[in-house]
């Protein structure tokens, strides 16, 4: 994979100040970021960030923020018993197409949320962006307008026939202003680019049971609705919309040697999804598969749904997916983080050698704790350096010393 490469709409920065055991963190993002660290460093914290922004826009900031044990629950919190208030930015870049050319819009959102009588209140939000010739965003401060919304591409007549609020109305500090600036086409590429981003962890267990019949995209973030999907896919699978079904199937297939085919039948009410093995030879409901086995078609069809029209992911952040997979099938699985990277940006924890032999130093990120605050890194630069003269895989120093984090 490029190092260089641009996706068509990216997430190029992430800026956390004073989120759980995040003290003050800027995360450079590439097309595949990894991140690298032992338990209880914080990779955990990192992916929730993004997590939390997520669910702020989609189901409403009180609830994201309560889904978290409330606000002294999200907060660092210093040595003498003072809370801290909650800084989050990220910074976008989109490539869109207009009839004459391609047209780089550059983002930044930025909110801070402080405590108020045992709750939260929102601090600060702040959008703006730029597309080359013009600029637009708007600024919020305690409430007030700083900066009311404004788009210099379109006409004045136009901007008169805007929603744009009052300088004297007050936004409620309970929400954030981003999700109700709909009707302002500056920031639909953002609030898509956030709604579209995936968090994955699959259980093995609850893919064993049969599924009521459901939405197919989506996948579910644990894989409640996998046999309703690959029920979807499959169907699609001769036309032009989706390759995916063949691709989840040839990867598996390599993972699992005698995996020749997936099937999704009805009993009663349910889906039951079966793995046909061998041509000649048995098929056995996911209730008799392996867990290995299980969260490979889980990752598989997370991964490869973003490659049809239908799923919206615009970023996949997946934790651990080496858990319960046999060594030798993660090659497989790092193939196809590597080939999905090249559509979709994907954030990867993992504490797997094996998962980083072919990955791109500069996608590895190093995470750890020190005096109970978390810090990351890209790779220090003695180990950059052998890898770089391919002395050493990444792989092969994590599991001989250790990766090291920059200074």
């Amino acid at each position: 994979m490029d190092g260089e490469q641009v996706l068509a709409s990216q997430l190029t920065t992430l800026h956390v100040k004073n989120y759980r055991s995040i003290e003050d963190i800027t995360l450079n993002m590439t097309p595949l970021t990894v991140l690298v660290g032992t338990n209880g460093s914080g990779k955990s914290n990192l992916v929730d960030v993004l997590r939390f922004v997520r669910d702020a826009l989609t189901i409403g900031l009180e609830n994201a923020v309560l889904n978290r044990g409330g606000m002294d629950a999200l907060r660092r919190w210093g040595r003498r018993g003072r809370p801290y208030d909650v800084h989050i930015g990220m910074e976008f870049q989109f490539r869109v197409p207009t009839k004459k050319r391609i047209s780089l819009i550059q983002a930044e959102y930025t909110f801070t949320l402080a405590s108020q009588h045992g709750g939260y209140r929102v601090k600060r939000e702040r959008y703006y962006g730029q597309d080359g010739e013009h600029t637009f965003g708007y600024e919020l401060k305690e409430g007030d307008w700083i900066q009311p919304p404004y788009d210099e591409s379109i006409s004045d007549a136009e901007s008169r026939s805007l929603p744009i609020p009052r300088q004297t109305r007050p936004v409620p500090q309970t929400n954030l202003y981003l999700p109700m600036s709909f009707p302002f086409s500056f920031s639909r590429h953002v609030q898509k680019f956030i709604r579209g981003m995936g968090f994955y962890t699959i259980y093995p267990n609850l893919l064993r049971e049969p599924q009521k019949p459901a939405t197919p995209y989506p996948l579910d973030e644990r894989g409640q609705n996998l046999a309703s999907l690959l029920r979807d896919l499959k169907k699609r699978r001769r036309g032009a919309s989706s390759g995916a079904f063949t691709r989840i199937l040839e990867a598996l297939s390599i993972a699992v040697e005698d995996v020749n085919d997936i099937s999704v039948r009805q009993a009663g009410g349910y889906l039951v999804t079966h793995l046909h093995h061998g041509e000649d030879g048995p098929t056995f409901p996911l209730l008799q598969e392996s867990d290995g086995t299980l969260r490979l078609l889980g990752l598989l069809t997370a991964l490869y749904q973003s490659s049809t029209r239908l799923a919206t992911n615009t970023l996949l952040g997946i934790e651990e997916p080496e858990l319960t997979i046999h060594p030798g099938a993660l090659g497989v699985l790092r193939d196809v983080l590597l080939e999905v990277s090249q559509r979709t940006q994907l954030l990867i924890t993992t504490h797997s050698p094996d998962l980083l032999y072919a990955i791109p130093v500069e996608s590895i990120h190093v995470v750890e704790k020190v005096n109970h605050i978390t810090e990351v890194g890209p790779v220090a630069e003695t180990q950059r350096q052998a890898i770089a003269e391919k002395l050493f895989a990444p792989g092969e120093l994590m599991r001989i010393e250790g990766l090291r984090r920059a200074e």
